[in-house]
């Protein structure tokens, strides 16, 4: 392979650039699909780093690394948006060591960190290109959180017939130990199915609702049917949970209103789960608006899929883990997270493996459930991440052997 990589000691050589690359990212979010300073930023350093790149429109930016001639290609991914959240001075138990300075945005599920040890990955994999027994490609994906972006970078990539042998990805995670690294076979992270439903009756006065056609009662139906799926369609022996978060209906307390909106998700881990929930929900859907002859628009409908985590890409990490920061470090067995992630379109095509680095540390106040005000991360702990990246290349490229 070339002069040997200490992936860990690169990695706490480049600590500083992880650590300031975050702030940077963290301080200045930016939403799904408009995430132009972030790319700026990305940009701007991957040229001064010498990483050749391309922007794929609305998808992110591809840069590559390495020579696909000399054996086989990686693809590490990175995901760069940020969510709609003010975000609170304080986390779990203190100040926080950085802050968002755009008002109403927050990097509340650690894309700042991912893009972080994804250039950091990068700077180091720049520096022994020569040595890199085969090609990479860094992913830094636009619009996760919203979804959808993600398909105009895999389209380049087919387009461009780039064969892609296996990919990489890392998710901070609460409720693991700052450092620790968890890296499981199979389900990784769940499927979502959301649903946006408007339901439409007859609107008309309380003193007579026998004139109108109350959407509430219809919904009210469905409600208890849509609760019984979980009984009736799917087995006890699977993972899946199923709520509708948002109801939307009437302004005044002696209207009937004409249309009723609601909207909620199901979660679980296997994609035939899904297809099954969504065939048994517009079936029950449909019936139900028959019956109390109502009609209903389906707004939205998003069909997800798990991140299955496969072989021999869940092995050549758990190498690299081992190899490059020690046993002590390594989680093999653990559970998985009911959050989703569009990474799943990935690990569909190629093998792959998320990793969930620990961000626990009550010391520091980190930890708190993503997507809140108060979460934040240990900083300290990225530079793992990093290692584990770089162990994943070298013992992927590398065939295990070194």
């Amino acid at each position: 392979m070339g002069r040997d990589i200490d992936g860990l000691a690169q990695a706490r050589k480049n600590k500083e650039f992880t650590i300031d690359a975050r702030r940077y990212l963290h301080q200045h979010p930016e939403l799904s699909g408009v995430e132009f300073e972030t790319l700026a930023y990305i940009r701007a350093n991957l040229d001064f780093l010498g990483i050749s790149w391309v922007e794929v429109a609305e998808g992110g930016i591809l840069a590559s690394l390495g020579d696909q001639g000399k054996g086989k290609t990686l693809l590490l991914r990175a995901d760069i948006d940020a969510l709609p959240i003010q975000e609170n001075p304080r986390n779990l138990t203190r100040g926080r060591a950085v802050i968002s300075e755009n008002p109403g945005i927050q990097h509340a599920c650690g894309h700042d960190a991912h893009t972080a040890m994804l250039l950091t990955a990068g700077k180091i994999l720049k520096e022994y290109e020569q040595d890199i027994p085969g090609r990479v490609l860094l992913m830094f994906e636009r619009g996760e959180e919203r979804g959808g972006n993600l398909n105009q970078i895999l389209q380049y990539i087919k387009d461009q017939e780039i064969h892609i042998h296996g990919s990489h990805a890392i998710h901070v995670r609460p409720g693991v130990p700052a450092g620790k690294i968890v890296v499981i076979d199979g389900p990784v992270m769940a499927g979502a199915c959301g649903f946006n439903i408007t339901i439409i009756g007859k609107d008309g006065h309380s003193s007579r609702p026998d004139l109108a056609n109350n959407p509430l009662d219809c919904f009210s139906s469905f409600y208890q049917s849509l609760k019984d799926i979980r009984l009736r369609n799917i087995s006890p022996f699977e993972h899946f949970t199923l709520s509708v978060g948002k109801l939307n209906f009437g302004e005044k307390t002696n209207i009937i209103a004409r249309e009723l909106n609601f909207q909620g998700s199901a979660r679980f881990f296997r994609e035939e789960s899904g297809d099954r929930f969504f065939e048994t929900f517009n079936l029950l859907l449909d019936n139900t608006a028959r019956a109390h002859h109502c009609t209903y628009t389906i707004n939205h409908q998003l069909r997800g899929i798990p991140v299955i985590n496969r072989d021999p890409a869940v092995r050549f990490s758990r190498q690299g883990i081992r190899k490059y920061l020690g046993d002590d470090y390594l989680i093999d067995q653990y559970d998985p997270m009911m959050g989703a992630d569009d990474f799943a379109l990935i690990a569909k095509l190629y093998p792959s493996v998320m990793i969930h680095l620990g961000i626990d540390n009550p010391e520091k106040g980190s930890g708190a459930d993503l997507h809140t005000d108060i979460f934040d991360l240990d900083e300290e702990v990225l530079h793992l991440g990093v290692a584990a990246t770089i162990g994943f290349v070298l013992e992927f490229l590398g065939d295990g052997r070194g």
